[in-house]
């Protein structure tokens, strides 16, 4: 029962842990470019990716397969297997987040997996070309295809919506009018709302209603909304099946539904009161952009993002978007800066083994106390 209370507690933790790193992954461009504010990206991005995280429950179960047991051979009965995976992973997320390196959720997990399943099981109990095929390939390729794709999608973007940039759509509300009724009466007439489409300086100059959007930002806060579901719908299966992989807490499939939106309340809480520090390295550091730029990366992020949801391919929501965020960069006249993607890459580099250290260490420790 201790066992159990405490597998709960590190899933919540790394699900917290998860939505305070992940969170800037899908609006970091959108502050970036100026778009909107921090706090409004943080906010667009929480109410997006927790939909996207309750939507998960229904199409998301090629994930599960493969992060609750599926790269271990064994068969795992025992709450000491998915609480050192939880717990080695939310521990390099919890250090990662302090500092402000975004890193990947599933590279820890993954690490976490390996790190457990070589304390437990030996290093015959790892299904090795399934976590070559499954998770490794795809986690080593994304970065590679969302950058290429960034920049393979910005001249097609400014050229096909280039000029969109200089208008808007605006919502106008007419001032109200007064009507004479019968017996000198006088009534206001209801005042019509009309939408206008217009150019930027247009807008700005005569519009004086509740809606002022430029084309591009309205298709950047689509895009961005997009990537931030897919991110709900692809982190939260990996986070649940560690609690989904013992029978004890799916008897039935109200528990499951109930593991789910429990991950998604802990994630929301996280971006909310701790995504700050990593979304000022995303949006402010990697590279200077603008909307469309920002509206580019966000759309690559998002359709390699749900395409690995639906296929159950592994893709790292902070590869893909980091990458494209780099991608872009390389198309702006300041360029990336390489500093600042030297590090993260680092981060990259050690987030799988010191996840895997800390697993195995706890996993041995368990191992020989439970």
């Amino acid at each position: 029962m201790i066992l159990s209370l405490a597998l709960v507690l590190a899933v919540l933790l790394l699900s917290y842990y998860n939505g305070a790193n992940d969170i800037s992954k899908g609006i970091a461009t959108m502050a970036g470019s100026g778009t909107v504010k921090d706090r409004t990206a943080i906010l667009w991005g929480t109410i997006t990716t927790t939909v996207g995280a309750l939507v998960a429950i229904r199409v998301t179960s090629a994930l599960v397969r493969t992060f609750s047991n599926g790269i271990v051979t064994q068969t795992v009965s025992s709450t000491v297997f998915p609480l050192a995976v939880a717990f080695g992973a939310c521990g390099w997320l919890f250090i990662a987040t302090k500092t402000g390196l975004p890193v990947s959720t599933t590279h820890a997990i993954t690490g976490g997996l390996v790190g457990a399943g070589l304390a437990l099981f030996g290093g015959e109990g790892i299904a090795w070309s399934l976590l070559l095929k499954k998770i490794a390939l795809p986690l080593a390729i994304s970065p590679l295809v969302s950058f290429g794709l960034a920049q393979l999608l910005f001249p097609i973007t400014r050229m096909a919506l280039g000029s969109a940039q200089q208008y808007c759509v605006c919502m106008e509300v007419q001032q109200l009018a007064p009507i004479a009724l019968h017996s000198g009466v006088l009534a206001l007439q209801n005042a019509p709302t009309e939408v206008i489409l217009d150019k930027n300086e247009n807008c700005n100059r005569t519009v004086s209603g509740p809606l002022k959007l430029n084309v591009i930002d309205g298709l950047h806060w689509l895009t961005s909304g997009l990537t931030s579901f897919a991110r709900g719908m692809n982190d939260t299966p990996k986070i649940a099946a560690l609690l989904l992989a013992l029978p004890l807490f799916t008897s039935t499939t109200n528990n499951a539904a109930l593991i789910f939106g429990a991950v998604a309340v802990a994630m929301t809480l996280g971006g909310l009161l701790s995504g700050k520090k990593v979304l000022h390295t995303m949006a402010h550091k990697i590279t200077s952009m603008d909307g469309l730029r920002g509206f580019t990366a966000n759309l690559g992020s998002a359709a390699l993002i749900i395409a690995g949801t639906f296929y159950g391919l592994p893709f790292s929501t902070t590869h893909v978007t980091t990458s494209a965020i780099v991608g872009i960069g390389t198309k702006t006249q300041s360029g990336a800066r390489w500093k600042v993607v030297r590090d993260i890459l680092l981060a990259w580099l050690v987030t799988l083994p010191i996840a895997a250290l800390i697993a195995y260490v706890l996993g041995l420790v368990l191992r020989n106390n439970f």
